[in-house]
């Protein structure tokens, strides 16, 4: 039994990493690579390299023997020497085995395909082939990083470099399948989304934009290509083995169902390195007129980790004898409402003094507490290689934090307002946090932040949850491109503060509207 087999359940698609494909997808993936029944397909090199139970084995083979007749040539010959299925699940393979097999018995063909070599039983990532492929289609697997094995990790991290930063498996299903691609040679495959601009999928974007061709992207999140229900996040992508075309056809529905026959591509720039995100936006992030966060004046952060939340965040009334000086009132995401800070009276418990864990001996009632605790906080990953810093916390505490004003931002946006601490608490693992110089200068941050404008790019260079609410996330904040604070006019900059205060999105987004407008974006 594979690795794979033995740590994964089938409980849906998403956790199993197979999902079934709607006859109208494969239909469609199979024209995109042009392997069609009225071409001449004899010498075609094609493989699928993830068949499960045959949806596109299926329609291959039946094109390809529709050809045969047209075109009178051998099937058989064709069919043993250019079509490749890669199958790893056993219960799969057998019955990918009988369909064809089946399948060409009904076309009159006396054909034992038990000992063919078209199908392959295997893990695709690890397997040789004989030659490289024209055509390469399909739907690999979708398979989470943390669901991998750890000794098939160590083994792929060895073979492909895009197997980085808790990467999916589908990553590796790209990377090996244009290393098998010829010269000119067509892939497409239907898969999540995510890879186009999260962090783990950087290195493959990276790969395509300096040695393929990204020909064509349909991004289909809200549409429903599967046979079962799943969150796949799905998109059909089209790459070719060349780098000489410069555009790239693209085309975005936020519908649930679509005519794949009469989609209406746009042109876009073929994307290079970071400017994959330009994709899904209608207008240019790299445009003067925009900037980073970092880049005016503000700072980036997120709040402590403990690593004992139960033992360092406690009511006031829990912790009533503790020193007064190792005590810091904490703000949490639950804390925050569309109205400001309802602050739940807890504070953090600081082991710290000036950057250093402090002498216990000098706070007796703290050290009394936390020798309490001292079972529970040796358990911790943190304290293992050191055990003699047992009381310390994940992340130092600088208490300076809390006076300096900052815009906090929940990991998950459940609510319509960014909220501003002027300089109360200190910020807790589930925020991020941006220092600011001033009060009004956070407003105005967040009101661009809660714009429109924003939102759409948080919903293509980040992650959104169900629903559509975007997360915040330190990276996803650094890629952010926004208006030049400084070159806002001096009454929509006064107009923005009110309009924050007021919480009134008509006029933020009318701002930020003009702005772009003004400036060409």
């Amino acid at each position: 039994m594979s690795l794979i087999k033995e740590h994964i359940k089938r409980k849906s698609g998403r956790n199993h990493g197979e999902v079934f494909t709607d006859n109208r997808i494969v239909d469609y993936l199979l024209n995109e690579i042009n392997y069609k029944a009225h071409l001449d397909l004899r010498s075609v090199q094609i493989l699928e390299p993830s068949s499960g139970t045959g949806a596109f084995a299926t329609e291959i083979t039946q094109r390809l023997f529709e050809s045969s007749l047209l075109y009178g040539f051998s099937f058989v010959e064709a069919f043993e020497a250019n079509v490749r299925f890669v199958e790893l699940n056993e219960d799969n393979y057998a019955k990918l085995v009988a369909q064809l097999e089946e399948m060409i018995f009904s076309f009159g063909i006396d054909y034992n395909i038990q000992h063919s070599k078209t199908i392959v039983k295997g893990d695709f990532l690890t397997l040789d082939f004989d030659n490289n492929f024209d055509c390469i289609v399909g739907n690999p697997p979708y398979i989470r990083h943390e669901l991998i094995p750890t000794k098939l990790k160590e083994l792929y991290k060895s073979r492909y470099e895009t197997f980085k930063y808790r990467a999916d498996l589908y990553i590796l299903f790209f990377e090996r399948s244009l290393q098998l691609l010829n010269k000119n040679g067509i892939l497409s495959f239907i898969c999540s989304n995510r890879w186009l601009y999260n962090q783990y999928g950087q290195l493959l974007r990276d790969k395509i934009a300096k040695s393929y061709h990204l020909q064509k992207l349909l991004n289909m999140e809200k549409a429903s290509p599967f046979d079962e229900s799943v969150i796949a996040y799905p998109s059909i992508t089209t790459i070719t083995n060349s780098s000489s075309e410069s555009n790239t056809l693209f085309y975005e529905t936020g519908i649930k169902d679509i005519d794949l026959e009469t989609i209406n591509f746009s042109k876009v720039p073929t994307p290079k390195n970071d400017s994959w995100q330009n994709l899904f936006l209608s207008y240019n992030l790299e445009h003067y007129a925009l900037t980073s966060i970092l880049t005016q004046n503000f700072e980036i952060g997120i709040g402590v980790a403990t690593g004992a939340d139960n033992v360092f965040i406690k009511k006031e009334t829990e912790i009533s004898n503790i020193e007064r000086s190792r005590l810091l009132p904490i703000v949490t995401a639950r804390d925050l409402t569309d109205t400001g800070i309802n602050w739940d009276n807890k504070y953090l418990l600081n082991p710290y003094d000036n950057g250093i864990l402090c002498e216990l001996d000098d706070y007796p009632n703290f050290k009394q507490y936390l020798e309490s605790q001292k079972e529970i906080l040796l358990k911790r990953h943190t304290v293992q290689k050191n055990p003699s810093k047992w009381y310390k916390t994940i992340d130092k505490i600088k208490p300076d934090l809390i006076h300096k004003p900052k815009l906090l931002l929940p990991d998950i946006a459940g609510i319509n307002r960014l909220i501003i601490d002027e300089g109360h608490y200190y910020p807790h693992h589930n925020l991020y946090y941006i220092l600011g110089e001033t009060v009004s200068d956070l407003k105005i941050l967040a009101c661009v932040l809660m714009s429109d404008f924003i939102r759409e790019q948080l919903s293509q260079i980040g992650i959104c949850m169900n629903g559509g609410l975007p997360r915040f996330q330190a990276q996803t904040l650094k890629k952010l491109r926004i208006p030049h604070i400084s070159m806002l006019d001096s009454l929509d900059k006064l107009a923005l503060i009110e309009a924050y205060d007021k919480i009134d999105y008509v006029t933020i987004n009318k701002i930020i509207q003009k702005y772009c407008t003004n400036h060409g974006i």
